[in-house]
């Protein structure tokens, strides 16, 4: 997404566009809103913390959705109860990607300190997004208790590059880091993801493996016939 479209964007009206009446949940406006409330909290231990980015692009969600019914006609409906042909909303999960998980073994090179490691896709190359479908990522959160995560860099975002930044300094609760994005990632074509990891000892003389979890937050919009299966792992 450039500028000139999110700038398009925000300029729709979500609220007029899904103000058709799903009974009894209230409007498709009412749906998305309540799905986003639901997918922000992230539950650790006994302590539940909000998303900062998922809260924050709530409008903008609602917008690249509301634009997604405009075009494809289609009706919204909740998760559980959507039809093969209805339009979802959902969280992220790693069996959008193919993957099964989000934890990664990566291996720093002996006279290395750092290494780039794929995550979004796994390999080399770029995630082609299927058709009708749209990927949003608004946060990102390290679930490994000492992240080796320092810098991200979105390499494509629908055919656009972007600046790797750090992640040192973000908000630590916890065994969980969470990276709340300057700007969500909006990919309908394609992505690609990539961290920077460092190793967590100073001797350079011989390889090392370091491990992480960072899992990307965010949404998942497309059809009910398109929603993933779990995936084993093989």
């Amino acid at each position: 997404m450039d500028i000139q479209e999110l700038s398009r964007l925000m300029r729709v009206d979500p609220r007029s566009i899904l103000s058709k009446r799903v009974e009894p949940f209230g409007t498709e406006y009412d749906i998305v809103r309540d799905t986003l409330a639901a997918i922000s909290k992230v539950r650790i231990a006994e302590r539940e913390i909000t998303l900062p980015g998922l809260v924050r692009y709530r409008d903008l969600i609602m917008a690249v959705l509301a634009e997604f019914k405009d075009k494809e006609k289609r009706n919204i409906m909740p998760l559980p109860y959507a039809k093969s042909d209805d339009i979802v909303i959902m969280a992220l999960r790693p069996e959008h990607f193919g993957l099964y998980t989000w934890k990664k073994e990566v291996t720093v090179a002996a006279t290395k300190y750092t290494a780039v490691d794929n995550i979004i896709p796994t390999g080399s190359g770029k995630f082609e997004v299927p058709d009708d479908q749209i990927f949003i990522i608004t946060d990102l959160a390290d679930f490994a208790p000492e992240s080796p995560v320092t810098a991200i860099q979105a390499a494509d975002v629908d055919g656009e590059r972007w600046y790797p930044f750090s992640v040192r300094k973000d908000l630590k609760l916890s065994d969980l880091h969470i990276i709340e994005l300057d700007f969500p990632i909006v990919a309908d074509t394609t992505l690609d993801l990539d961290a920077l990891v460092e190793r967590t000892t100073a001797d350079a003389s011989a390889e090392e493996t370091v491990s992480h979890e960072l899992t990307p937050f965010g949404v998942w919009i497309g059809y009910g016939k398109d929603v993933p299966d779990l995936r084993e792992e093989t």
